[in-house]
Parts: structure tokens; sequence; C-alpha cells
């Protein structure tokens, strides 16, 4: 175990040092107003195209699985014209407004980002990640500054993938509106951050010297300082399988790495009317 704990602490230190040295910046104003709605970095689409060289024509079996699809569709810009249904329409709550093919630009959705966020409220939604027969799924930005939601909405016709519309909204209309707010504050706010981790809080990790071999244990919040995850926030990118939401006192939220493998599991649980973390998975 100590070696688990001298190796985990580089692995933080190093990931900490290295999201340090990023900077991004967000005007929520532009984000409402135009179509290409989240700012380009492109630095972030210069490492995606090192990794994954950019071809002109989306991979065959991409449309079988929606992860796939979408990784393809917001990377390409051939595929995004082809895969875009045109006259392409945006609505709100007040008015709606079509653009046209020639009026497109590339919106590179996640990957602009290091990891995009699922939310889940029972396990049994956990398996529509990897379901080969959805026929719609929505990519959701989620502006937690300005309260807002941006639903991108794809649906699968003969077989294929097609962004169909876009959606806006306010986040009090999203069944996750109150945890999302209490979300913002927890992961921005150091001191309201420690009043909501649960005594004890529950670990698991993957011991790497043991073949894998899963390590469960608890954090004091001193230890949770040091063993924390880069917790996003301002802005969130979550996908909508379906997953179900009537009311929920229990969030799992599953943090995945952008072409990096990572994945890290937070699950929370409201008692008695406030939200806590009650264990975290990496």
């Amino acid at each position: 175990m100590r070696k688990l704990f001298v190796y985990c602490l580089f692995l933080l230190v190093f990931l900490v040092s290295c999201h340090n040295g990023k900077t991004r910046t967000t005007n929520n104003d532009v984000v409402i107003a135009i179509p290409d709605s989240i700012e380009q970095r492109a630095d972030s689409l210069l490492l995606i195209t090192e990794v994954y060289p950019i071809n002109d024509e989306l991979p065959i079996m991409a449309d079988e699985l929606f992860d796939d699809f979408i990784f393809e569709f917001s990377r390409l810009k051939k595929v995004q014209l082809e895969r875009t249904q045109f006259p392409f329409l945006i609505t709100n709550a007040s008015d709606s407004t079509w653009i046209s093919k020639e009026q497109w630009k590339h919106e590179p959705l996640f990957l602009n980002e290091d990891f995009y966020v699922v939310f889940f409220e029972n396990e049994k939604d956990m398996e529509l990640e990897k379901r080969t027969d959805l026929n719609e799924v929505n990519v959701e930005c989620i502006l937690l500054d300005s309260l807002q939601l941006l639903s991108y909405h794809f649906e699968r016709n003969a077989g294929k993938w097609y962004l169909t519309k876009e959606h806006r909204q306010t986040l009090e209309k999203s069944p996750l509106g109150e945890f999302l707010v209490f979300y913002n504050r927890f992961a921005s706010d150091d001191a309201f951050q420690n009043r909501s981790i649960a005594k004890p809080l529950h670990y698991i990790t993957t011991d790497v010297e043991n073949g894998n071999e899963l390590v469960k244990g608890t954090l004091d919040n001193e230890q949770w300082q040091m063993f924390k995850p880069q917790l996003p926030i301002g802005m969130l990118t979550s996908i909508h399988y379906g997953q179900t939401f009537n009311k929920p006192r229990k969030i799992t939220m599953v943090k995945r790495g952008i072409a990096n493998g990572l994945m890290e599991i937070l699950t929370f649980k409201k008692s008695r009317g406030k939200w806590k973390l009650t264990s975290f998975e990496n």
C-alpha cells in the first residue's frame, strides 16, 4: 500500500502540473449567440490530429457505436457537413433560427476539452454507452456560470448518425439542474467542497503493481486533497444516451478522457436536502 500511495501521489503531481500549463477562456455571451458556440483551441485540435491523423472519410464501422461516430464527427469537417441536416434548426424558449450549409462553421464539441462527462441516476443505464441499437443521442454543452444548456440532437437514419438540431434552454429546465448548481459550487469553492464530502469517503483505485487488482479504502479530507481529480468548472460537455432522471437523489458522474483512456467515477448522494460526494474511483 505504501508503494501504491507513492505512485498515486507522483501521478497526481504530474497530472496537476500538466493541467496548470494550459489556459482556456470562455465567453458565454458568444456561446449563446452563434452556432460555432464553443471557442476553438488550435493547440488541442492539433494534438488530436497528431494522435489520430485526419482522413476525409468516415470509417466504415463508425456508425455502429455512437461514441465512435461522435469522435469522428467532431474532428472531420467534411463528415460534419455530410452528417448535419441542413437547413440546421436552432431553437430556444422563444424562437428558432435556421442555418444553411454555407453558414455552418466547424463545431468541435468536446475535442477542445481534456475530457467529457456522463451522468447516471441508476446502474442499469450505464449499459447505454455500449449499445449499438440507439437511435437518438444528445451531446450537451452545460454552461454552469450562465446556467444555460446547449443540446445537440443526433438521430440515426437508415443506419447512419446525423446531427438534426440544436436546442438551447436554461439549466433549471434540466432534470439535473439542481444537482448541477450544487456541482458548480462543489468544484469551485474549496470550503464548500470540504463540507460536502461524506465521512468517510469511499475510495477505489487500481494497484498496477499487483495485476491491476482493485484496492478499496476510505479517504479523509486531507487525503482527498491529495488524490482528488481535476474537476471541470464553468463548462461541462456531457453525452446523454437516454439516461432517465426522476428527481434524483443519487448521481454518478463518469469522467472520460479524450483519446487517453482516463476514467474517473464520482458518486454523489442527497440526504436531508444536501448533496454530498460519497465515493471516488479512479
